[in-house]
């Protein structure tokens, strides 16, 4: 009898992925100075923050530590306790895209435009002669900048306020592709178009303020304007080559896995989106796709992907996302709901969170094996005092025909009831074949941090 290892995290490596070994709602953390390089955790659970009465929550937005939310219809302020106020009415169909000066806060869905003063505490429409349809809107310097939708135009605001002079605009020249979306990043604005991104900076000039850095033309364009994001001094957006990539500077890197990108390809792009936050020590990039009901999530400080997924969705629920009162805070996609989203939470609103990982093919070139037992190096003694999670128990699914099928009944693993240190997350028996593919599910409402794998096989 033999004991062997299985490496868990062969599955964020590029060359590794082949579509079977895929993480969901559970991701690497390196693991410095422990047994493992690399540890398996799970991601944030959700819990209930505030419910809106109108719906979807379209946008969310911080304002000197104030937080905004908008719907299709309203405009709110919430607060760290919970509760909300209503500041107005909108009238928003699009995807919301929103942006503030510290004192005028913004909303674009590319059709209409509205914006909340805080000096007067109100909601109004932008109807200026000089204001565009835009799906989006960035701020630099005292000014709001947008596109102009379908063209190669972009606009901008008067200094310090909503208003618009029609001479305001410019058209990014270097090559004739249209532009999607402006982002203010260090100090300049990344206009991107469909076929490249051009880059523009506050020179002062008097007639038009912003002009163009000549050495800082991007030919790589975006295939999603939804999907650009900023974090941890970067901007992260689709391509319109369907790759998705990093920033370094005015170079573009690519950071999607062959998976990812399958999943881009041949689908309508025009409603995917990301969005970024920051939690324990890592930064993460999330892209849902509506199109294929799928959520990524890139780990930026492993450069690992994993998959998202709420209970009874094949996407994650949250829409969008804000760091609030030293919070995570995420709305709801279908309803009114907004979550604080953290690790400690182990369920989406009270709803299981099924984990999902499958490990590597285990075999002895084409000869037949059998495996007695495979156990996980574990966390255990982590059940919970009461109800689901006081005996938590992992689930193992086999297949031996390379993760193309799998057996529909399971061995269960116990990780072992509170306090129950000295448990070991081990099943027995799977026979024998020339392959195995183990796949592994946890719902169970606990913490989860798994260092390795083991095979017993002769």
């Amino acid at each position: 009898m033999t004991q062997r290892q299985i490496p868990l995290v062969a599955n964020t490596a590029e060359g590794d992925i082949a579509g079977q070994e895929m993480l969901v709602n559970i991701y690497p953390r390196r693991s410095d100075g422990g047994k493992y390089p690399f540890t398996l955790i799970n991601t944030p659970g959700l819990a209930f923050f505030l419910e809106l009465p109108t719906f979807p929550v379209k946008g969310l937005h911080v304002n000197k530590g104030r937080a905004f939310a908008v719907t299709a219809t309203k405009f709110y302020e919430i607060f760290n306790n919970g509760s909300y106020i209503e500041l107005g009415d909108v009238n928003l169909s699009g995807r919301v895209v929103m942006a503030n000066n510290g004192i005028q806060i913004v909303m674009v869905d590319g059709n209409k435009g509205y914006y909340w003063d805080a000096q007067t505490n109100l909601v109004s429409e932008i109807t200026a002669s000089g204001f565009y349809p835009s799906s989006s809107v960035t701020y630099q310097d005292g000014y709001f900048i947008f596109v102009r939708d379908g063209t190669g135009q972009y606009f901008i605001s008067d200094l310090l306020s909503v208003i618009f002079d029609p001479n305001n605009y410019a058209t990014a020249e270097g090559q004739p592709d249209p532009l999607v979306a402006p982002l203010s990043d260090h100090r300049e604005v990344f206009l991107f178009g469909t076929e490249t991104i051009q880059v523009v900076y506050n020179s002062g000039a008097a007639d038009f303020p912003f002009e163009i850095n000549q050495g800082a033309f991007i030919e790589k364009g975006c295939g999603a304007k939804y999907t650009i994001a900023k974090q941890n001094n970067t901007i992260y957006f689709v391509g319109s080559d369907l790759m998705v990539y990093q920033l370094n500077g005015y170079s573009p890197s690519r950071i999607s896995s062959h998976a990812v990108e399958a999943t881009l390809k041949n689908i309508d792009l025009s409603d995917a989106f990301a969005y970024t936050y920051q939690d324990e020590g890592h930064l993460f990039y999330v892209l849902t796709i509506p199109a294929r009901e799928l959520t990524w999530c890139f780990d930026i400080s492993t450069g690992a992907w994993h998959i998202r997924q709420s209970y009874q969705f094949k996407r994650h629920q949250s829409n969008n996302a804000i760091f609030f009162d030293s919070k995570t805070l995420v709305g709801d996609f279908q309803n009114g709901r907004i979550y604080q989203m953290a690790n400690n939470y182990y369920t989406d609103d009270g709803e299981p969170i099924v984990r999902e990982f499958v490990l590597p093919v285990v075999n002895q070139g084409r000869e037949f094996l059998t495996v007695d037992s495979l156990e996980f190096d574990m966390s255990s003694g982590v059940g919970l005092t009461l109800g689901q999670g006081d005996d938590p128990e992992l689930r193992v699914y086999t297949s031996k025909d390379n993760g193309n099928t799998y057996s529909q009944n399971f061995k269960v693993g116990k990780i072992g009831k509170k306090g129950n240190y000295l448990s070991r997350a081990k099943v027995n028996r799977f026979g024998c074949a020339r392959q195995f593919t183990f796949k592994v599910e946890i719902s169970d409402p606990i913490s989860i941090d798994i260092g390795g794998a083991w095979v017993e096989i002769r």
